[in-house]
């Protein structure tokens, strides 16, 4: 999920991000992102901040107000553990008073998994919506479903989530993400079973764990081997490959430092600047506008 203190809750600027003495609220989003500027270009992502500022703007409501004290907490302790290892990939927890500046309760809404209240029912997590419109995040606890457990906002597969929300785009308090290793996958309402082989389907999360959705057929197939021909869809090759568009034949996904052009040729996901790179794992990667 999202690394980013909530701070920015409930935010109401003309611009945020903007350097004003007029505006200590704006003023703080400035000094809060050239914080996390060095942690993006290590990460080879931008470091103008813009990204930063601009999350800031989404989770923006005119109701709150700037808490200067809380602020001021917020920048100091982010200035101390700025030099921590750990700190540009999330695993330092930013100061609780970050969460406080715009006035954030736990609960309510969010911007990182730590705002939210922890909850013995399943893990809480800040999740993003759009109601009217308008894009809100919310703190939300996700539990792990059984066949027919609704609400369900996502489906889980090799580790990866797909979240699917819901129809009016509200976010649950409680919702449950259904998992491939039990056979199930998210229909948009409830956890359902996952499709065998032959069976119909509309997207790869339909099919069960070795198969793909062949668009071609609409129904689920078999994942090709490296070296077999592939047409091109999502997860078609079998982990560690990818569909090699240019000679349609599944190849192997290239490691770390290698020349790439496309993300999904690389074992990390990542080829930002013509080579495959890690991945940050949490703040760099949202601040910096890395996805």
């Amino acid at each position: 999920m999202l690394l980013f203190p909530a701070a920015v809750l409930g935010l109401g600027l003309a611009s945020a991000g903007c350097k004003s003495d007029n505006d200590p609220g704006a003023a703080f989003i400035a000094q809060y992102c050239d914080i996390y500027k060095p942690c993006c270009t290590a990460a080879g992502l931008p470091g103008d901040g813009k990204a930063c500022e601009a999350l800031f703007a989404s989770a923006r409501s005119p109701k709150a107000k700037y808490d200067a004290t809380a602020g001021d907490a917020c920048i100091a302790g982010l200035m101390q553990s700025a030099g921590q290892p750990g700190f540009c990939t999330g695993d330092v927890v930013p100061p609780s008073a970050c969460a406080a500046a715009f006035g954030g309760t736990a609960g309510g809404g969010c911007i990182q998994d730590s705002d939210c209240p922890a909850s013995s029912a399943g893990d809480a997590r800040c999740v993003s919506g759009f109601i009217g419109g308008m894009q809100v995040r919310k703190c939300q606890v996700q539990i792990r479903g059984a066949s027919g457990s609704t609400p369900c906002v996502g489906s889980v597969r090799a580790g990866v989530t797909l979240y699917a929300g819901t129809a009016s785009g509200d976010i649950p308090e409680q919702a449950y993400l259904c998992t491939s290793d039990d056979g199930l996958r998210c229909d948009g309402t409830a956890c359902v079973a996952l499709t065998a082989a032959g069976g119909q389907c509309a997207l790869y999360t339909d099919c069960v764990v070795d198969d793909f959705c062949d668009l071609t057929t609409g129904t689920c197939a078999a994942r090709q081997a490296i070296g077999a021909a592939c047409i091109g869809e999502a997860l078609e090759c079998q982990d560690g490959g990818y569909c090699d568009e240019a000679r349609m034949v599944c190849a192997a996904q290239l490691g770390v430092g290698t020349a790439c052009t496309d993300n999904v040729q690389c074992q990390t996901g990542n080829c930002p600047n013509g080579a495959c790179a890690t991945t940050p794992t949490g703040g760099a990667n949202v601040l910096c506008g890395g996805g």
